[in-house]
């Protein structure tokens, strides 16, 4: 395989691994409470730089000394990111229970139209999160976890895909970098359309609020019922 194959191979390996499911809803969590596009979308790259730094830090050296992470790590740290998709998923709930946040009707001009309401005391409609920096922090946090997770796969793929020290290096950083630019347009993908549909219909707002908190527990629950009878 020649270099730019296998770079290439490498970075559209690192945009589809930004998909996995536990990724996307984890940075949905997030991306749910923006109310602008550029913001969220930063959200990705926050997550995809936390991630990067693993890779690097732990995969880099794997690579370089032809190691393998003991499968008993994956598992210890891939039960770790099922904790923080209920911790993140109950978050997001909470939120929306702390804001009181309710549906009901109103009458317009003698039609009826539903509305989702939150009587939190604050400015504005009263919602209360996290201000963007902090946000970026706990985007940037997840990616580092992900990363842990997944560092010592991609060191193994890594090595057996490259013929040399150097390839290997540079097929796991170009797979960093993929990943990266994956999660960036994935959640400005999911925030377009979403914020679009928020800015319309007000409604819709804790609904995919919601949605993305039950998401991530879902997922967070999957993971542990998947990775615990292995350990038993």
């Amino acid at each position: 395989m020649s270099v730019t194959l296998l770079l290439l191979t490498a970075f559209l390996l690192g945009v589809r691994h930004a998909l996995d499911p536990d990724h996307l809803v984890a940075v949905s969590t997030l991306v749910a409470e923006e109310r602008r596009i550029w913001p969220a979308a930063r959200l990705g790259l926050w997550w995809g730089t936390g991630h990067l730094l693993p890779i690097g830090a732990l995969g880099l050296p794997l690579v370089a000394l032809r190691l393998h992470l003991p499968e008993a790590w994956e598992q210890g740290v891939d039960l770790g990111v099922g904790v923080l998709l209920l911790v993140l998923g109950f978050r997001t709930l909470w939120n929306l229970r702390r804001e009181r946040v309710h549906f009901h009707l109103h009458e317009h001009d003698g039609q009826w139209h539903p509305h989702f309401h939150s009587h939190a005391h604050g400015a504005g409609h009263g919602h209360s999160h996290p201000s963007p920096r902090g946000r970026g922090r706990i985007s940037f946090l997840i990616g580092v976890v992900h990363g842990l997770a997944g560092s010592g796969a991609a060191a193994v793929v890594a090595m057996s895909a490259s013929s040399s020290l150097a390839a290997g290096v540079a097929y796991l950083l170009v797979f960093g970098f993929g990943t990266l630019a994956g999660m960036f347009f994935t959640t400005l993908c999911i925030a377009a359309p979403t914020l679009a549909a928020a800015s319309r219909w007000e409604w819709a707002y804790p609904l995919v609020r919601a949605a993305a908190g039950l998401a991530s527990m879902g997922v967070g629950v999957g993971m542990w019922l998947e990775i615990l009878p292995q350990l038993l």
